[in-house]
């Protein structure tokens, strides 16, 4: 079998390396991997410890957008070759990978999973219309780009600090102009909790009360070290609002793979189960024992809240002391 040359791109540390695991797990046989590094030298470095054949850090100019870099990668998987291109699916990614695919005149897959390989060329899998449908895509031809949502595949632990020329190669590419400049650049400040990184995660709906009733649920997150977050009308509706808009998890909001995820007072409508269908261990309270939460739950608990809860926190506290 031919070695397979995989092209991974990001603008993410950790995304990046993902991509370079799922690569080597993905691929049988020997592959030789390219890492694209966009505007970030710190995922540029740590990706040339990992075992690539070559790391691109591609450095924009001021006021240059880093997916102005398609051109230059084009370019460069053109030169070097490529059986499969790999994109971290932010929203840069997103772009950047339909900018390739145009420039390359590829298919591209959009927040996929590859599900097998058909001669060579992989077929993936995608969710459409909020989760109720699951598309299978097959490549007939071109170089196939996927962007691949963040978590599809577990980050791995930290290499020991190595010098970044020591393993593969290492090349800085600076970023030429592009159609759009960036005049100011404004952070976007979350006020939730980095969900994306938490371990449990605690989901409250509209089967909570009052407001003051939270108070539990973040004793119940402290003993649990976990991240409180909500449906998508306790962070929007009129008369709620107890959450900031970041908060709420589902296919407009954040999409979570904690290890633990317990969802409280939430029928779990497809639209919501689509951001923490991920997660490792699915626990459902609800006290409507027909509620769609159970049928993605790997546990249920059919029951009123306002008992459920502070019968866990009792349980876990005893659990705890002994």
């Amino acid at each position: 079998m031919a070695q397979k040359k995989v092209w991974v791109i990001s603008e993410q540390q950790n995304l990046l390396a993902e991509l370079i695991a799922g690569a080597k797990a993905l691929i049988p046989g020997e592959i030789s991997i390219f890492a694209a590094a966009l505007g970030n030298l710190e995922a540029a470095r740590a990706a040339a410890g990992a075992g690539v054949q070559q790391v691109y850090y591609f450095k924009p100019g001021d006021g240059i957008p880093v997916e102005a870099a398609f051109c230059q990668l084009a370019q460069l998987i053109r030169e070097n070759g490529g059986d499969l291109v790999l994109v971290g699916a932010t929203k840069r990614g997103k772009t950047l990978a339909a900018l390739l695919a145009a420039e390359l005149d590829s298919g591209l897959a959009t927040e996929a999973t590859v599900r097998d390989w058909n001669e060579g060329l992989p077929a993936t899998q995608r969710l459409l219309y909020g989760g109720l449908a699951v598309s299978t895509d097959a490549f007939v031809s071109g170089i196939p780009i996927i962007t691949v949502p963040p978590r599809t595949w577990e980050c791995p632990a930290p290499a020991r600090e190595t010098s970044h020329t020591s393993q593969g190669g290492f090349t800085e590419v600076s970023v030429g102009e592009g159609p759009v400049r960036v005049i100011e650049r404004q952070p976007r400040q979350l006020s939730a909790a980095n969900l994306e990184e938490a371990q449990v995660v605690i989901c409250i709906g509209r089967g909570v009360k009052k407001r003051e009733d939270l108070a539990m649920f973040e004793e119940l997150a402290g003993l649990l070290e976990g991240a409180l977050a909500c449906t998508r009308p306790v962070a929007e509706e009129e008369g709620y609002r107890w959450f900031p808009e970041d908060s709420y998890i589902g296919i407009s909001g954040r999409k979570v793979k904690p290890r633990l995820y317990i969802s409280v007072g939430s029928s779990g409508q497809i639209q919501h189960v689509v951001g923490c269908r991920d997660a490792g261990i699915i626990l459902g309270i609800d006290k409507n024992e027909d509620a769609p939460i159970f049928e993605a739950s790997d546990y249920g608990i059919v029951g009123d809240l306002y008992q459920v809860v502070p019968e866990l926190i009792k349980r876990i506290k005893e659990v705890k002391s002994r």
